[in-house]
């Protein structure tokens, strides 16, 4: 057991990329190099492990890797480079849109930091890859994570928004290698923003397990593995063809030696018709009455079981693991104010547990469905009062997919500073016409409503703001709409010579079109559907009394306003009280895979009541629909 240095984070911490060469991983797409914004570089390395991956002499030439799968080195024109993962997924910065703030009256309590830039905790709707690539380094405590496991390509889809069929998709490509680079990169990142003194836990089952330790021991170092867990439940594991499988794998590492562990004791309940022995002290359990001893916690967890299907922490989700498990880990691997990180969200079971144990936390998933059943769960257990301390606010938070009324309502500066930046560029105020650079090339933004358009005289004003700068007479101009006024004056300027400000060639790109999301799919064609703007369902409720105090609601009629959308969940909050908190059991309701539309609820008393409907569709768009109905 080793003590933590207390080393606070530097303000210079910011983190950027310079230029990245991008390479597809089976040799499929051709070579491109791109530009990214400068930031400041952070550097992780592969730990120098020449005596553990020694070449055995004494068989001859045997090949021994000692980089973790998908971790590049490229020579080409006489000059080596470590690309690192960056060949398979190449570094894009994309903003992050604040969609919600969860307040629970303590904000003030929270100054801002570099990882909590308002002061709350934060959960994120996007690829958790290019979230962590964001993120300072040396800033989180712990990490736990329960990725995908790799036991078939769609076993781990549980919430069937198209985001998260798309990210599963693309992990079983490749088969195993595949899914070990595609984690590995993740992991690399992860180490990263570790804090020295920090931990990590991978939680697998048979599938991938083995695998998985080959590689961490390369991208952690094989002397900082501390532990392989095996978390043994009594339930399930019934098999004919092969022993029954009854157990689960978390694997342990740290990021030095230098780390924080505080050793964890259970009770071991015994049976008196086997006697005593009276060397040992033993309690009396106050709920159960039955006699227990204290032991120190091993390497295997039998104490723990799955959570049963009609358990209280039970929330639909499939593969929810239980609080205990998480309440063990942080508890074992970090102090009281600690960061504790998921990027795995799923059902939002390490954020409910590290908000229960007064730790910051940080979590993300690539599912629109997740982040709300996570949003949910947490403001539920702070309104049970389950904690009894100051509970920070939390955020939910954007990147990549971005909802479109948030960002009318932006003011005009910080609406145009983030199309700049999704758009790969650089904001900043070269003139009053020119509103951020992306390649040396000069950007103009229209305005944030969806029903402005830009005019020929924006044109006009921004070609001449081009010609009086000494640009390279070549602009493009983003917006949510071109009148017909300003494409005839382009078409102008496009088709004469470059000699005077007439002949400034200007492209007119729509937020909502391919052309805007271009530059990320030109650094790597998986990346195609990464940047999207989306609209919020259309909620139809319809309610209808079946007997006294039962009714049924129907949102069959609700449609998504997205391209290629569907609805995908339904939540009901038949108590609602200016915050949305779903009602036991009405979170996450599925049949056959399929989101249940029609629903009954019994009402406790007659009298007028207020309920809310919030409705997620398969692209990412989420509203919530509030309804007063005279109960009788």
């Amino acid at each position: 057991m080793h003590a933590r240095t207390n080393g606070k984070i530097s303000d210079k911490n910011k983190f950027i990329y310079n230029r990245v060469i991008t390479l597809n991983l089976m040799a499929k797409k051709t070579k491109t190099e791109i530009e990214l914004p400068e930031l400041e570089k952070q550097e992780t390395e592969i730990p120098q492990q020449h005596e553990f991956y020694k070449i055995p002499a004494r068989f001859g030439a045997v090949p021994v890797d000692e980089a973790p799968m998908g971790y590049e080195v490229e020579t080409r024109r006489r000059e080596t480079k470590i690309t690192k993962f960056e060949h398979a997924y190449p570094k894009i910065f994309l903003p992050f849109q604040e969609v919600q703030r969860v307040e629970f009256s303590h904000g003030d309590k929270f100054e801002a930091t570099e990882l909590f830039p308002t002061g709350a905790n934060r959960l994120f709707f996007g690829d958790n890859l290019h979230i962590m690539r964001q993120m300072p380094s040396n800033s989180i405590d712990l990490i736990y994570i329960d990725p995908p496991f790799f036991s078939g390509k769609f076993y781990n889809v549980i919430f069937g928004d198209n985001n998260e069929v798309r990210s599963f998709s693309d992990i079983w490509e490749d088969g195993m290698p595949g899914y070990l680079i595609w984690l590995n990169a993740r992991l690399f990142e992860m180490k990263r923003i570790l804090k020295k003194t920090g931990s990590i836990y991978v939680h697998l089952d048979w599938h991938a397990s083995h695998y998985v330790k080959v590689e961490m021991d390369k991208i952690f170092g094989s002397d900082n593995f501390r532990n392989e867990i095996v978390w043994h439940y009594t339930s399930g594991g019934l098999g004919k063809n092969s022993f029954g499988k009854k157990h689960d794998i978390i694997l342990f590492y740290t990021k030095t030696g230098n780390y924080f562990f505080k050793q964890q004791k259970y009770k071991r309940f015994v049976d008196k018709s086997k006697g005593y022995d009276t060397r040992i002290e033993y309690l009396k359990d106050e709920e159960s009455g039955r006699e227990y001893r204290i032991n120190i916690m091993h390497d295997t967890w039998t104490d723990i079981g799955i959570i049963s299907p009609n358990g209280f922490e039970r929330i639909g989700y499939p593969t929810q693991k239980p609080e205990a498990l998480l309440e063990r880990i942080i508890k074992a691997s970090t102090a009281e104010g600690d960061v504790v990180a998921d990027f795995f969200g799923g059902g939002g079971t390490t954020a409910a547990v590290a908000q229960k144990l007064n730790r910051r936390w940080i979590t993300s998933d690539q599912s629109r469905i997740a982040v709300s059943i996570i949003s949910d769960r947490l403001s539920k257990n702070a309104e049970k009062n389950i904690v009894m301390f100051p509970i920070p606010d939390f955020t939910v938070e954007h990147c990549g997919i971005y909802e479109t009324p948030k960002l009318e309502k932006l003011e005009e500066r910080k609406f145009r500073e983030f199309i700049v930046e999704a758009y790969g560029g650089k904001p900043e105020s070269v003139s009053k016409n020119i509103h951020g650079t992306r390649q040396g090339v000069p950007l103009y933004v229209g305005d944030s409503s969806r029903k402005s358009a830009i005019t020929k005289e924006d044109v006009a004003h921004f070609a001449s703001a081009i010609f009086k700068e000494k640009h390279d007479n070549f602009g493009a101009m983003l917006a949510w709409n071109f009148d017909q006024s300003a494409k005839q004056a382009a078409a102008i300027l496009a088709a004469r010579e470059n000699k005077r400000i007439d002949f400034v060639r200007l492209n007119l790109v729509r937020l909502e079109d391919n052309e805007f999301r271009a530059h990320i799919t030109s650094k790597h064609s998986d990346y195609k559907d990464l940047l999207s703007f989306i609209q919020p369902p259309e909620v139809r409720i319809e309610s209808n009394r079946i007997k006294s105090l039962v009714y049924e609601f129907d949102v069959s009629e609700s449609v998504s306003l997205n391209p290629n959308g569907a609805i995908a969940n339904v939540q009901w909050d038949f108590k609602f009280k200016n915050r949305f908190t779903s009602t036991e059991g009405y979170a996450f309701l599925r049949d056959k895979g399929k989101p249940i539309l029609k629903v009954q609820y019994i009402f406790p008393k007659a009298g007028t009541q207020t309920i809310a409907c919030s409705v997620q569709d398969s692209e990412g768009g989420e509203k919530t629909e509030v309804l007063t109905i005279d109960v009788s």
